[in-house]
């Protein structure tokens, strides 16, 4: 059986506008576009949302990938379909994303 690269996978996917993502997280007032696709978000955000009650953070660090490709991304997914009904909203960060 034959897997998709990232690449690939990537690719199939169809992109959202950035400002449609934010409206959905309820951040769109705090967000700093940079193009369709990127935003910051301004952390006056998090003084905004100091009496709200606080969300679930799922950190998967480090996992050895099965010869199938299974690694972090794919169980961050598993369980983000576990907990789905009670997110609003999720991201992943992979190492080459981090700003240094």
């Amino acid at each position: 059986m034959a897997y998709l690269s990232d690449i690939e996978i990537a690719q199939q996917c169809q992109m959202q506008h950035i400002t449609k993502i934010a409206e959905k997280a309820e951040v769109l007032k705090y967000i700093e576009q940079y193009g369709n696709y990127k935003a910051k978000i301004d952390l006056s955000l998090l003084a905004d949302a100091k009496d709200k009650k606080d969300g679930k953070l799922v950190l998967v660090t480090a996992i050895t990938p099965t010869p199938a490709g299974e690694g972090k991304t794919t169980i961050f997914k598993l369980i983000l379909g576990i907990i789905k009904s009670s997110l609003n909203f999720a991201f992943t960060l992979m190492p080459w994303e981090q700003e240094t």
